[in-house]
């Protein structure tokens, strides 16, 4: 009786997961507040899809498209109050729900990565305050120009790990266009094994924003979103926390313009 219990048991487990959807990707991996945006969701029995789920309000589906049984497109609306950072989705069918994927939701407008940029001599030019969706493949070296006023601060902070992906190591770094090296980040207490950049301008001119695998590694997998601006990036608050429910005075510390109230 035990053997046919557990036999009906894995046989039905089978069926179940034969039929439940499999999200294996969602591309872009994020998107702007405030804007509409159209993702493309990939993996296997996804004919049937009927709606997205997200785990935060600040979303609204307002079209949902079948394209195969592995591909359904997305458009969302990011709502203009939504909580910036990571939130996780899943894809509904009629049997069943996929696995959690991750969204990251920023103040920014998007960009692609345009290759080739490799080259630090002929980097991607981009503006300040813009969040670069790219991808970093094995020995791949991604470079993006910006131009800053002395004094400026440029903050460059990468979104690689932290997608759920893969476990892409990516390193981050601020350079002159002499290739002295103002800032740079591999690893991180406060976002693992992203890491973020900052300095101030100590001229007006041309910075090179660079990303890579921390080990030349990388692969199609390893993509990202790199938040480049002139928004501050403190390192830690004092106090660390405060009661549920009551407001507290905090100081922000560690950025490159000096500590805030």
């Amino acid at each position: 009786v035990a053997a046919l219990g557990l036999a009906v048991m894995l046989t039905a487990t089978t069926v179940a997961l034969a039929a439940s959807p499999s999200l294996g990707a969602v591309r872009p991996i994020g998107g702007q507040r405030g804007s509409e945006t159209v993702f493309n969701l990939t993996g296997a029995r996804l004919a049937d899809a009927k709606e997205l789920l997200f785990a935060e309000p600040g979303f609204s589906v307002t079209k949902l498209e079948v394209v195969n049984d592995g591909h359904v497109k997305a458009t969302v609306k990011i709502a203009p109050d939504c909580r910036l950072g990571l939130h996780d989705v899943r894809l509904r069918t009629a049997t069943g729900i996929s696995e959690l994927r991750t969204l990251s939701v920023g103040p920014f407008p998007s960009v692609d990565e345009k290759e080739p940029n490799s080259d630090f001599v002929a980097p991607q030019p981009i503006a300040l305050n813009v969040s670069v969706h790219g991808v970093v493949e094995s020995e791949d070296v991604d470079n993006y120009v910006v131009e800053a006023k002395k004094g400026e601060r440029i903050t460059a902070e990468i979104e690689g790990f932290r997608a759920g992906i893969t476990t892409f190591d990516p390193y981050v770094a601020i350079l002159d266009t002499k290739r002295f090296e103002l800032s740079s980040s591999d690893d991180s207490a406060l976002v693992y094994q992203d890491g973020y950049a900052s300095i101030v301008a100590p001229a007006d001119g041309k910075y090179v924003v660079q990303v890579r695998d921390s080990a030349y590694q990388g692969n199609g997998s390893c993509v990202y979103r790199l938040h480049v601006g002139t928004v501050p990036r403190p390192t830690a608050t004092v106090p660390a926390g405060g009661k549920m429910g009551e407001p507290i005075d905090v100081k922000w510390l560690g950025d490159v313009l000096g500590d805030r109230v």
